[in-house]
């Protein structure tokens, strides 16, 4: 009897990977805000690093609490369940990480670069998460081949956007999404969203992103 391709998209650990991921997912809106402008503020550098610090500063509060004290720990526990990681039980969130590189990722290169590396760290990371571990096999690095193929595809789909709308060039966004995706597997003692966005914008402006 053949096995149900689709059976892994049922567990219970992928279901709360992919709500995870999905929020992950939704704040692509942060570079494309950066690349288009779309509200009244912020819009200069200075306006997007103060929201960014804002924002930043507010996140690691929260989880100041939230690692101190029992039962503010046990209520994020309870309320997102299996989105928290067990590693970040007492460390900051993946999505405190996020912040963090995006303040640094403005203040450090130049605007298009820094909103690319940024859809990189998303994209890369989402869909390396989602495929890998539903249909992760062959395992390197505690990751899968499978979950990497995903992540670099789903890099090189960014790297299209960003060609096709003029932000970038080919050789600059294709380095971009292969730095991304070569970060994303490694075992690197540092969080993917700080370590994808500055690998992958160091790259690109050394590759001549423009300014």
């Amino acid at each position: 009897m053949p096995t149900d391709p689709l059976a892994p998209l049922r567990s219970r650990s992928w279901i709360a990977e992919a709500r995870r991921k999905s929020i992950h997912l939704a704040t692509i809106v942060l570079p494309l805000g950066m690349l288009y402008q779309w509200t009244p503020w912020p819009r200069a550098r200075s306006e997007w690093f103060l929201l960014l610090g804002a924002l930043t500063l507010t996140a690691i509060a929260i989880d100041m609490v939230r690692i101190h004290q029992r039962r503010v720990r046990e209520f994020f526990r309870d309320f997102f369940g299996q989105m928290i990681r067990e590693h970040e039980q007492l460390t900051l969130l993946g999505s405190t990480y996020l912040l963090i590189a995006s303040l640094l990722a403005i203040e450090i290169f130049p605007w298009p670069v820094a909103a690319a590396a940024l859809g990189y760290t998303i994209v890369v990371d989402s869909l390396a998460a989602l495929v890998g571990r539903a249909w992760g096999r062959r395992r390197f690095f505690h990751k899968s081949l499978e979950g990497a193929a995903a992540g670099l595809a789903g890099g090189f789909l960014w790297a299209a956007f960003l060609v096709s709308t003029g932000h970038l060039s080919w050789p600059v966004a294709a380095a971009g999404a292969l730095a991304a995706s070569l970060i994303e597997i490694l075992p690197i003692p540092l969080d993917d969203n700080l370590g994808v966005t500055l690998f992958s914008g160091y790259v690109m402006k050394m590759m001549g992103g423009p300014g």
